[in-house]
């Protein structure tokens, strides 16, 4: 009987391991997860060194609006975005957000370069 007991126990324990182990962020057959906004990623991942120029990182306002205007001109729009998922210099691939999509990153530039009033 205890033999069965101990059994039991070594069944069900790796079960309700994995269980915790699950996505709680989206129903399994519900819909994807929402984008979430440029502003908001922002605020939480890039305002940080952007806000204040820390480790060399170019700031973000009206008044850094010729560096966001010369990197467009200079190399586009699109290798920008990808600097930002692919990390560039001291700042980490996606900056930080490593859950955040292509798309978000790409959103969360083009709000940083309208904060900048880049062209």
């Amino acid at each position: 009987m205890q033999k069965l007991y101990w059994y039991s126990i070594a069944m069900v324990l790796p079960v309700l391991w994995l269980a915790g182990c699950s996505d709680d962020s989206a129903p399994a057959n519900g819909p994807a997860q929402q984008a979430r906004d440029g502003a908001q990623l922002y605020r939480q991942y890039c305002v940080t060194c952007h806000g204040s120029g820390a480790l060399g990182a170019p700031g973000v306002g009206k008044e850094h609006r010729p560096y966001w205007s010369h990197e467009i001109e200079e190399d586009g729009f699109d290798a920008l975005v990808l600097d930002a998922i692919n990390g560039f210099n001291s700042m980490p691939p996606r900056g930080g957000c490593f859950d955040c999509s292509d798309d978000e990153i790409r959103s969360t530039v083009i709000y940083m370069l309208n904060k900048s009033g880049a062209k």
